[in-house]
């Protein structure tokens, strides 16, 4: 297969994973979002100097399953503030500051990243996954070595009532290459199956029955588990994500640790009775209490964190 080939392959897969990419962001910034995909062409590295002639965002993702190599992305810092800001509920016109919006950033990427992933799985069929992303602000001549040989690709990013901004991304040889075995002949390609919003799941765990849930007091309750804003979130009610119940944490010293044996209790920061925390990827997302599901435990969400506080968590 030719290089030019490799890269209308890539146009063709890419184009309608980022509708849904636009569809995540106008959700995320809370403004009706477009991207409008420019040309797949090989990365010359003066013009992307050029191009970022102040240090930028910059970050590369790595492929931890599924796919090998890397993507690279780089943003002007303007954008990283005025695109976070809007995410935080704010009026979109804040001043970049790498304390305030460098992490909030990396978070509507990652983001971003979640829902072109979760495209590239469906076509691939099996399970493609990315590291999440580590924002820096950096010189883009500072790269060179690395993204020489990539291919360039900008994606215009229009925000309703603010000016149009640009994320270039990088692609490696290798991720193009992989990229373009996805692609599909035209009459083999099918529509996406639209999936039900979460009020529509929450009706349909209330109409069953058949799963008793109590505390794990043990004394019963209702089988109740509604809850949750209701919004339609389609795009990303696939991706996966690590979660995590924390029951409490504690210190010890290493001649305690050594002395660990079964039967041994150790006592955690938390009292009986308190809730506990609930981590999505390592970030703290909601408060609740212990259930028990059956035989197993679980948890009932009482609270869940802002979207300011989580940003706070990432610094």
């Amino acid at each position: 297969m030719t290089v030019n080939n490799s890269l209308d392959n890539v146009r063709k897969v890419l184009e309608p994973i980022l509708e849904n990419v636009a569809t995540s962001l106008s959700m995320a910034l809370n403004h009706t979002a477009e991207i409008e995909l420019g040309e797949i062409h090989p990365a010359n590295m003066q013009e992307l100097a050029k191009d970022y002639p102040d240090e930028a965002v910059c970050m590369d993702v790595a492929f931890v399953e599924g796919f090998s190599d890397k993507i690279g992305f780089v943003l002007a810092s303007k954008w990283a503030g005025t695109w976070t800001d809007l995410m935080l509920m704010g009026d979109g016109k804040a001043e970049f500051s790498p304390d305030e919006h460098l992490d909030g950033i990396g978070e509507l990427l990652n983001q971003v990243n979640g829902v072109m992933v979760q495209g590239f799985s469906d076509l691939a069929g099996s399970a493609i996954k990315l590291d999440p992303v580590v924002t820096a602000l950096d010189q883009v001549s500072n790269r060179e070595e690395q993204w020489e040989s990539y291919f360039r690709i900008d994606l215009t990013l229009a925000v309703e009532g603010f000016d149009q901004g640009t994320i270039t991304m990088l692609l490696s040889p290798q991720f193009v290459e992989d990229l373009s075995s996805l692609a599909k002949p035209a009459d083999e390609i099918v529509q996406m199956e639209d999936r039900p919003p979460p009020a529509v799941l929450d009706d349909v765990l209330e109409s069953d029955q058949a799963t008793e849930v109590r505390p794990a007091a043990f004394e019963e309750f209702g089988t109740d588990l509604s809850g949750g804003s209701g919004q339609s979130i389609n795009v990303l009610m696939d991706v996966e994500l690590p979660v995590i119940i924390e029951l409490g944490r504690t210190n010890m010293f290493i001649r305690d640790i050594l002395e660990l044996c079964p039967g041994t209790i150790v006592e955690l920061n938390k009292l009986s009775g308190e809730p506990v925390d609930l981590l999505i990827n390592d970030k703290k997302f909601a408060r609740g209490e212990v259930v028990v599901i059956d035989e197993n435990f679980g948890i009932r969400i009482t609270e869940l964190v802002k979207v300011e506080d989580r940003i706070q968590t990432l610094k």
